[in-house]
């Protein structure tokens, strides 16, 4: 039994759910939304392998822990995930990832850990990086709350009570063009590219959740070579890797432990079956 536990389901959910039947296996969805759901300290689920698309994140400008308590509850009970739960958190926490990605040499754009609006400041001026800059919280989802900062006023307002957020503040990479704004997103699938595409957009929030639209991407040797880095320094076997281009060349922006798959499907390009095959391989293990 391979089961998926999310938040509410989507389409992503259905369609891997799908092809994992498809190729034989048994398959079940854990909502976590479900009002029948009850966990105490006996909970537990019969599944060989589990898949999380859920973890710790921000909504409604809240950060929820429900989620990743029942995965750490699971975990107690010595449950397989793919991806594992260390590799969540890698991906989940923003900052951490970009620690990671630094490490192993993978450009980046610059990027901060601050307490207040002088924390910010300093980092600006270490940095030599002027207006604008970016500010979000390094748990925050779906380009939710990701604010672009003009001034020493906005960061003033944007920097309240960071401490309490684990806010970031990062360069920004101008990747627009006459308006309109493309970046891309390539999915690592068991130490292989199996796809990609460019998020198309008419500001610098590309995320598909804010109902922006995909272009087909020719994926060359260098994006390969940085999507599969980037993969490895999470430790993750499913990876959405985000690519900014810029001037200087791809700086990777961040990564996904739960990609969606509605893009792909979009352009015809097959990636569920792909998921599936790794999640049922692992099974086997």
């Amino acid at each position: 039994m391979i089961t998926i536990i999310c938040a509410e389901g989507g389409s992503s959910i259905n369609s891997l759910k799908k092809s994992i039947e498809e190729l034989g296996e048994k398959c079940e969805i854990l909502f976590l939304s479900d009002d029948n759901l009850q966990i105490d300290q006996s909970f537990n689920i019969d599944s060989d392998i589990i898949h999380s698309r859920c973890g710790i994140g921000e909504y409604l400008d809240k950060l929820t822990l429900f989620s990743w308590q029942i995965l750490n509850v699971l975990e107690v009970e010595n449950h397989i995930f793919i991806n594992s739960l260390k590799t969540i958190y890698n991906s989940a926490d923003k900052f951490k990832t970009i620690k990671l990605l630094s490490k192993n040499n993978i450009e980046t754009p610059k990027t901060g850990l601050i307490r207040d609006y002088n924390d910010a400041k300093l980092f600006m001026s270490k940095n030599n990086i002027n207006y604008p800059v970016i500010i979000k919280n390094c748990f925050s989802k779906c380009g939710n709350g990701v604010k672009l900062i003009k001034n020493d006023a906005e960061l003033k307002e944007a920097s309240k009570n960071a401490m309490w957020y684990g806010t970031t503040i990062q360069e920004y990479v101008e990747f627009g063009n006459n308006g309109i704004y493309k970046d891309i997103r390539i999915l690592v699938v068991d130490g292989e590219v199996v796809g990609g595409y460019r998020r198309v957009s008419s500001n610098f929030i590309t995320n598909l959740h804010q109902g922006n639209k995909v272009e087909l991407l020719k994926i060359n040797d260098e994006l390969s070579e940085i999507a599969l880095k980037s993969a490895e320094a999470i430790d993750g076997q499913i990876v959405g890797v985000d690519i900014l281009p810029s001037k200087e060349g791809y700086k990777v922006l961040e990564t996904n432990t739960a990609p969606g798959t509605k893009g792909f499907r979009e352009l015809g390009i097959s990636v569920d079956k792909k998921i599936a095959k790794c999640l049922i391989n692992y099974k086997k293990i």
